[in-house]
């Protein structure tokens, strides 16, 4: 079965302090407290206190840091914290979730990807129903998400099917940052009643809670106050107020104690003994070996492990889930769809009264002394405009496709989902919008410029820049933020286009001994294919050697030039799935 029946885990951390590495200023100074199996703990404290950063260290996204983390009173090596995905899991303060899909399929996918490996797809179904019945989400089982441009469920909805896609994988651990979070007071309230039975199951539960209302308060077990990274106090929520009070502190009895205790805080630092931390912890620690602390470790994340599903399997989870999410976004697809007709349409009339005749040259031996002027320019020129009509159809879309994602992939990598099987599902979810977008753009340059070239070469070569233009998409995604991507995938692509060799030459770019530069980007490469396949149809009257030197192209090599194309197309997706891999890991930007 995918429900664990031992679940629970008992959490104990000693003297955490971390140092911000530049200005040398404690984030957390000396935290310690502890969480007994199936105890709901509130982390209280205002804006600055260390009360995310102390949630990030628990859930080992923070390893710059010195103290002891304890399970089940035995020391974890903090290094490893990170790796021990099964063990706790983490629900971020924004709701991130896909908007496109529905209640039953957001979690769903989570379950599949995360107990694939152990569990049949039976059973994760059966289990998934569990936990929406659980969560009070069944009423809502098949709606749509949503999100600001399309309605659909509740904020407090929302925040439930968050802590679904952590709860299906039974962790014993549940962590959560500021869940009641742009909630109004009765979802709030409703949340952590929540999170307050979930304890009752078994769970470990961890939630930091800016300005809690009293019934919110007093559903806690135990409560961790903190102000500028010091520990004010921890312990049962039913002593904090007699604590303050023994201190000397007055509460008005309309008052709710946690607003007294918080603003106390801000200037209280007397009390800093607890004799509620667990000793036996603290013995455990410092007696055991370091074997036997390791034996114990590997023995704890055996005991919670779960076996994700294989890699392949992920891939086409992910495959499935990105065809269903673009099913439900018509506009976009057929958006995009129309940007490569215009391009087409426009490009084909900017080359109709041409018909065809792209180049002109040296008749022929015996005929040569009869030959009119040359122009070997228009084929470059054609083909410098279709990078730029391609990149005007395509850039954007590219960019928008994998940047929409980036906190979604961030979120599911920290949970053990493949970002390089994610990475892969999306591409090839892609393939289809572009190679559509490729059609009608190369069906109406051909039926309006006419060009002397088969419609299967031509629709091939665009396609293949299409796919490059996606490539490049992908690395701008992963490095820039989601307002910005799009204009700079423009700007990136278009420099891709004018670096093609086909204006400057690219035998003037050989004599700057910059060839080089040229030939990494796929638009070179691109633009000697489609200039060759433009001017070959005239080989039999025409001299074609003379253009080749003149341009500084190589004729005659389509085949090698398109596999060089995909190569560097994909060598983008390469460095586009590597850096949204660290993106996801380390959080930057």
């Amino acid at each position: 079965m995918c429900n664990r029946t031992d679940t629970g885990l008992a959490i104990g951390f000693r003297d955490l302090t971390l140092v911000h590495p530049t200005s040398g200023r404690k984030i957390l100074d000396a935290v310690s407290g502890v969480v007994p199996k199936g105890r709901l703990l509130g982390i209280l404290g205002h804006s600055g206190s260390g009360k995310t950063t102390l949630i990030n260290i628990l859930a080992g996204q923070v390893k710059q840091t010195s103290g002891t983390i304890l399970w089940n009173e035995v020391e974890q090596d903090m290094s490893r914290l990170g790796a021990s995905r099964g063990v706790i899991k983490f629900v971020p303060q924004d709701d991130i979730v896909h908007p496109h899909l529905t209640v039953w399929e957001n979690i769903l996918h989570s379950a599949r990807v995360q107990l694939g490996g152990s569990c049949t797809d039976k059973d994760i179904q059966g289990h998934v129903q569990l936990v929406i019945s659980a969560l009070g989400l069944f009423q809502v089982r098949d709606s749509v998400v949503g999100n600001e441009q399309r309605r659909g469920i509740s904020g407090g909805e929302r925040k439930r099917v968050s802590i679904a896609l952590e709860l299906v994988a039974s962790p014993p651990v549940l962590i959560l940052d500021e869940p009641t979070s742009g909630l109004d007071a009765q979802a709030a309230l409703s949340i952590i009643k929540l999170l307050k039975k979930l304890a009752g199951k078994g769970i470990t539960v961890l939630c930091v809670i800016h300005q809690p209302r009293v019934e919110i308060f007093e559903t806690l077990d135990a409560v961790l106050i903190l102000d500028t990274g010091r520990q004010i106090y921890s312990g049962p929520t039913s002593l904090a107020k007699a604590h303050f009070e023994d201190m000397g502190y007055k509460f008005d009895p309309m008052s709710n104690p946690a607003d007294v205790i918080l603003d106390i805080a801000s200037g209280c630092y007397e009390s800093r003994q607890f004799p509620n931390m667990d000793r036996s912890a603290k013995s455990s620690a410092n007696t055991s070996t370091d074997h036997d602390k390791s034996s114990a470790q590997n023995q704890l994340r055996q005991q919670y492990k779960h076996q994700t599903a294989q890699w392949h399997e992920q891939v086409f989870l992910c495959l499935y889930r990105d065809i269903k999410q673009q099913s439900r976004q018509p506009a976009s697809f057929w958006t995009e769809i129309f940007a490569g007709s215009l391009t087409g349409l426009l490009l084909g009339l900017a080359l109709y009264e041409l018909q065809g005749h792209f180049y002109g040259g040296l008749y022929l031996a015996p005929f040569t002394p009869l030959s009119s002027a040359v122009n070997y320019t228009v084929a470059p020129e054609v083909a410098l405009f279709t990078c730029f009509c391609i990149t005007f159809a395509s850039a954007a879309p590219s960019v928008i496709i994998f940047g929409e994602e980036v906190l979604i992939s961030q979120r599911e990598s920290r949970s053990g989902h493949s970002m390089s099987a994610y990475f892969v599902g999306k591409s090839i979810s892609c393939f289809l919008r572009y190679t559509l977008s490729a059609l009608h753009f190369t069906s109406f340059y051909v039926l309006l410029a006419t060009p002397l070239v088969r419609f299967q070469i031509l629709f091939a070569l665009n396609l293949v820049f299409f796919y490059c233009v996606y490539g490049i998409g992908s690395v701008i995604a992963a490095i820039t933020q989601r307002e910005n991507g799009p204009l700079v995938c423009f700007m990136a692509t278009i420099i891709v286009s004018v670096l093609s060799g086909a204006q400057p030459r690219l035998a003037i770019v050989k004599q700057w001994h910059m060839a080089w530069l040229w030939y990494l980007l796929p638009g070179t490469w691109f633009a000697e294919a489609y200039i060759n396949e433009h001017i070959s149809p005239f080989s039999y009257l025409y001299r074609t050697k003379e253009v080749a030197e003149y341009l500084g192209y190589t004729f005659g090599r389509t085949g090698f030039d398109v596999g060089l194309a995909i190569l560097i197309g994909t060598m983008y997706r390469v460095i586009g799935c590597l850096l949204m891999t660290v993106r996801a890991r380390t959080g930057w930007w």
